[in-house]
């Protein structure tokens, strides 16, 4: 369970979404299809446009990236505070609720925050989803007014935007104002094992029956259905006959797909890099001191989430096209890797500020005291100790760069093509088959990046 949960967040959003309405649109889904011929049903039983489907896919895709932000927090709780109230007669309910639940507080509101924010801005699930069913969010509201209107309303989606951040800004304050003056510290100097537990044996099965339903609708029937298309001729028609190998070859020398594979990870890895380091900086001034500019720079890394990436991308596009010579980035490789480290800045900043949070400053002043200077406390203290929350950081952000479409979709020109690209490219001209491989390589590109956050997490010892 640990090795497969992430896989749906770093898959993108776009690929399941596609062959989730392939499987159930009421036209000619294969669902509707298989129960029309097999149990002789007289119309569609499934419709995936519409609300229905809409939140199942969300729900879908944002438990793993739940997971993911959540999962670091529990590997650095120190056992001692749950024995402790334990040996003070405390239920394992009653420690849960009142001594792991608050301790990782910081964590919870921080991926609420997060959570809420991204479905807010999602684009893909309300562009596939919605409104083939006639629902409209902010997403694709902001997208129709500025792509199907003549002449474009950009007055409407700015002031669509402007609402998003007013949200934002709420849910912040709101945070802000729980975790006002408490203490969240859960990394000390006293050594520790982290404490595993075993359920009993209904609740274990039970959490693996869900897990087992979560599993097959979020990667075992969409992913199925795309590597089967893949090596065959035309989509939907799986027979013997009609096996082939012609799409894979025709993919590898398709220089649009190569060419977008190697900026994916170029961009991503860049970007990850950027986002670590700033959000660790802005992290550390608001945790580690009282300057003034700590709330006003965690703000403006919020600012980028506040408006969908459709949004975002066609005002880096105006800010930046604008400009003179040689500052001018439009049309080069440097706006896309700034529109990528721009939208991952607020994931970032919050998932270092929530790991600076858990280490205990007391360990930074007792370093200091030894003679050691800032610099050799941060290499040698802090950050082997935040080696964690910053490797799970730069897996997460590469893969939201690997996965981002609105962002690189406004600002790729002629070499700089991103995978997404060319998968939204060949999905929309109808070649269904090439899209599936496509969307195979990128389940390579996955792999690697699961193996990458297991080679980087310490090894729990019994």
């Amino acid at each position: 369970m640990e090795l497969l949960i992430p896989i749906p967040f770093f898959i993108p959003d776009l690929l399941t979404a596609i062959s989730w309405v392939m499987l159930g649109n009421p036209q000619n889904g294969l669902i509707n299809q298989l129960f029309i011929q097999v149990f002789g049903a007289r119309g569609p039983v499934v419709d995936i446009y519409g609300w229905g489907g809409l939140l199942f896919h969300s729900v879908l895709s944002t438990t793993s990236f739940l997971y993911l932000l959540l999962v670091g927090f529990f590997y650095n709780m120190d056992p001692s505070y749950e024995e402790a109230s334990a040996a003070a007669g405390a239920t394992p309910s009653q420690t849960t609720l009142r001594v792991t639940l608050p301790m990782i507080l910081p964590a919870i509101l921080g991926v609420s925050i997060l959570s809420f924010i991204r479905a807010l801005e999602s684009f893909e699930d309300p562009y596939l989803f919605g409104t083939p069913g006639g629902v409209y969010v902010f997403a694709n509201e902001i997208y129709r007014v500025l792509r199907h209107r003549h002449p474009p309303q950009y007055s409407t989606a700015t002031a669509l935007a402007v609402i998003l951040m007013i949200i934002t800004f709420v849910m912040v304050s709101v945070q802000w104002r729980i975790l006002g003056g408490r203490e969240f510290t859960t990394i000390s100097g006293k050594g520790y094992q982290p404490r595993r537990v075993t359920p009993r044996p209904l609740v274990r099965w039970g959490i693996f029956a869900l897990f087992l339903i979560y599993f097959t609708l979020a990667i075992l029937i969409p992913l199925t259905q795309i590597c089967a298309s893949s090596f065959f001729k035309v989509f939907g028609l799986y027979k013997v006959e009609h096996f082939t190998f012609d799409n894979w070859l025709k993919v590898f020398d398709d220089p649009r797909t190569m060419g977008g594979l190697r900026n994916t990870i170029v961009f991503s890895c860049a970007a990850a890099a950027g986002v670590i380091t700033l959000g660790g900086l802005i992290g550390y001034i608001r945790i580690r001191t009282r300057h003034w500019l700590g709330p006003v720079m965690e703000l403006t890394a919020w600012l980028p989430w506040t408006m969908p990436g459709i949004v975002l991308g066609l005002a880096l596009l105006w800010a930046w096209i604008s400009l003179p010579q040689p500052i001018n980035l439009y049309g080069t490789s440097m706006i896309v890797i700034l529109g990528l480290v721009v939208n991952g800045l607020p994931l970032g900043t919050r998932t270092m500020q929530s790991a600076i949070m858990q280490v205990s400053k007391d360990l930074e002043e007792c370093s200091m005291v030894h003679g050691a200077s800032w610099l050799q406390t941060m290499t040698r203290i802090v950050l082997p100790l935040l080696r964690i929350g910053i490797a799970a950081a730069f897996v997460i952000v590469f893969a939201l760069s690997a996965r981002s479409l609105t962002i690189p979709l406004l600002l790729y020109s002629y070499g700089t093509e991103t995978l997404t690209i060319a998968l939204l490219y060949y999905y929309e001209e109808g070649y269904r088959n090439i899209t599936a491989v496509i969307a195979m390589i990128q389940l390579g590109l996955v792999m690697g990046l699961l193996l990458l956050e297991r080679l980087t997490r310490p090894r729990q010892t019994s």
